[in-house]
């Protein structure tokens, strides 16, 4: 499995995911200004905006960090493990604000659904410890995380936008 290790084999596949997020991207933005007013005066939908971005950036960066030519499997992988830990220090605490903003009822629900969105972080770090120590399958991990990135945030925007639109028609009178 020499090939999870070698930065330069998945440059390709970085190429895709680099342009997929700058394209995600500025759909989103599209979307957002669109219904700025209805996402910002919902903590469920500012938190989903949140997460869509943050997603997307965290994509575009990796994207970023691999593509960076002739890099070494260990710098990268430190790179990603520091993307990592600020991801993680970022997400929790506004996830936790998002959490606070809920009504209580929704809140449970709220949580539950951040683990599958967390997971993509983890599988981040996995893939910087997989590459400086030559083991855990490096660039394996970051699959799982492109894929949880790339449809998360389509999802979110997605709903943003239905959400949005169908707030808006019932407030009309």
């Amino acid at each position: 499995m020499e090939f999870a290790y070698r930065p330069e084999l998945w440059q390709p596949l970085f190429d895709m995911v680099a342009l997929a997020a700058v394209t995600l991207t500025g759909l989103l933005s599209v979307a957002l200004s669109i219904n700025l007013r209805t996402v910002v005066d919902s903590p469920a939908h500012l938190g989903r905006a949140r997460e869509a971005f943050i997603a997307l950036t965290v994509l575009l960066t990796v994207a970023i960090f691999v593509l960076i030519p002739e890099q070494g499997r260990v710098p990268l992988g430190i790179e990603l493990i520091v993307l990592s830990l600020l991801v993680w220090v970022l997400s929790l605490r506004l996830q936790a604000r998002t959490v606070r903003q809920l009504p209580q009822r929704r809140r449970r629900a709220w949580i539950g659904r951040l683990i599958g969105f967390d997971s993509a972080t983890l599988g981040i770090t996995l893939a910087g410890i997989g590459l400086v120590t030559g083991r855990l399958g490096g660039f394996l991990w970051l699959l799982p995380t492109i894929l949880i990135c790339l449809v998360w945030s389509t999802y979110n925007a997605w709903s943003l936008t239905i959400d949005a639109v169908d707030r808006h028609r019932d407030k009309s009178p």
